[in-house]
């Protein structure tokens, strides 16, 4: 046998909603910092781009066509859904990443191949208006 649900009563509930919209109020009301969200027309950073990937290689610019250490990556995570595309993919669906932060210093295409990471879409404020993934974080390699 189940037990009974506990609930309000009619007043208990009524009075459930007057504190709830009170504490609203104050929230939104509370000082000059705060106000109620406005719709805008276009503009909006809309949240960005953020990939969890699988390294499938590196190129290198002293052997590869490249101007920079590329990781080509599969990815396997994508922030804005399950049916989306995440931007800037190649022909055969992987994608060019960069590292800004130095997180490739120290480590060879082998320790980097089968590794895993997060790169965030950036679009550049000086120079050409080109896009690129570039690495958030590389997970370490367990070890045995």
């Amino acid at each position: 046998m189940t037990e009974p649900a506990i609930g309000f009563n009619k007043e208990g509930y009524e009075e459930y909603k007057q504190i709830a919209r009170e504490v609203s109020r104050r929230i939104m009301n509370e000082g000059s910092h705060r106000g109620r969200w406005q719709q805008r027309e276009g503009g909006g950073s809309g949240g960005g781009h953020t990939i969890w990937f699988t390294i499938d290689s590196v190129l290198c610019p002293e052997t590869d066509y490249v101007a920079e250490t590329t990781l080509v990556v599969t990815a396997t995570w994508y922030t804005a859904g399950c049916n989306k595309t995440p931007p800037g993919a190649n022909d055969d669906g992987t994608y060019n990443v960069y590292d800004l932060c130095n997180y490739l210093n120290g480590l060879t295409p082998t320790d980097l191949v089968s590794g895993t990471g997060r790169a965030t879409y950036h679009y550049p404020l000086t120079g050409e208006c080109v896009p690129k993934w570039i690495i958030d974080d590389l997970c370490p390699q367990p070890e045995c």
